[in-house]
């Protein structure tokens, strides 16, 4: 009888501790699937360079990171998308600096502010670039060119309003001198500008002069990076000429507000084991981008210099964007 009684109570006490909620291990996290949604369309810049990523992170945590193009308005059809979507863990996506300059030509337009950052993934600076044949060897002759000779000096861009015009404004200001600014439809028209020698420079970002810096065609006299870039190590950096300009473009994955931080802090630890890798470094580095991991409080700070930026722009130089 008192063996029964044991009996009894050991299973009346099992099920007292189940009864009162004792937790059973979590599943490590991610479980299942992850979407990755990116706001612009297959083959686009965004679209390159997270699709290797995407599948490393398939790969390193053995479940499916599934990209989804969501194009449409510059990136805000996807950039809402993305804020509107359930905050779970298993819906992240792309951002880039047209994500906080979109509030300038977008009647709804996205906030990076309603998403959680997770990591910015490369840069894309823009340049300071002339024709081979030109008689500028350094940014110094070119800049003293330009003081002597104000406003001579022509500049292709992409457009009024638009990135390479931006780009070129915030050099002239930076550098403290006037230039003409010559508006092309978009990056190919001003880049053959340049070649035919219909212009002086340009500031066009590094992936579209890439290959004629290959083929000596043009010379890159200054990047508009934060650090110079792996395949041109000669090539001095604004800031180190003097300029305090670091300009162009980025990309980074984001989530929607209220995602988990243990979450986010899984992903950014993934996404930094990606970048670091030597498959994954040489890809971008061969599809013209830099390389730049940033974890998500040095993202914020890179999001916070680029509203800041555009914010100049806008209130200081009076620029009005259109969406290129």
């Amino acid at each position: 009888m008192k063996k029964v009684l044991v009996m009894m109570m050991a299973v009346l006490v099992t099920a007292a501790l189940f009864a009162t909620g004792v937790p059973e291990e979590e599943a490590a996290y991610p479980e299942r699937n992850v979407r990755i949604i990116i706001p612009w369309s297959v083959g686009g810049m965004t679209d390159v360079l997270t699709r290797p990523i995407a599948q490393w992170l398939e790969e390193y945590f053995g479940v499916p990171f599934v990209v989804e193009n969501k194009p449409g308005g510059g990136g805000v059809v996807g950039s809402l998308e993305i804020e509107n979507s359930d905050n779970d863990g298993y819906i992240i996506g792309t951002t880039s600096m047209s994500t906080v300059s979109a509030q300038y030509v977008a009647p709804v337009a996205p906030d990076i502010n309603n998403v959680e950052l997770i990591a910015q993934v490369i840069s894309i600076p823009a340049t300071v670039t002339v024709n081979a044949e030109s008689p500028f060897s350094t940014l110094d002759d070119l800049i003293q060119y330009a003081k002597a000779n104000p406003g001579d000096l022509s500049n292709s861009n992409s457009g009024n309003g638009a990135s390479a015009h931006i780009y070129a404004l915030t050099f002239g200001a930076r550098a403290g001198i006037e230039m003409n600014h010559i508006p092309y439809p978009g990056y190919a028209e001003a880049v053959t500008a340049l070649l035919a020698g219909n212009v002086d420079m340009t500031n066009i970002p590094l992936p579209d002069v890439a290959p004629y810096l290959e083929s000596g065609q043009m010379r890159m006299l200054a990047i508009a990076a934060a650090e110079r870039h792996p395949n041109y190590p000669d090539v001095p950096t604004l800031r180190e000429l003097g300029i305090d300009a670091v300009m162009g473009n980025y990309s980074g994955f984001v989530a929607p507000k209220g995602t988990s931080a243990e979450y986010i802090d899984t992903l950014e630890e993934a996404i930094g084991k990606a970048i670091a890798d030597p498959e994954i470094e040489s890809f971008l580095l061969g599809a013209g981008f830099q390389p730049v991991f940033a974890g998500r409080e040095a993202f914020a700070q890179i999001v916070a210099d680029a509203e800041d930026q555009l914010d100049f722009l806008v209130n200081d130089l009076g620029i009005e964007f259109v969406d290129d």
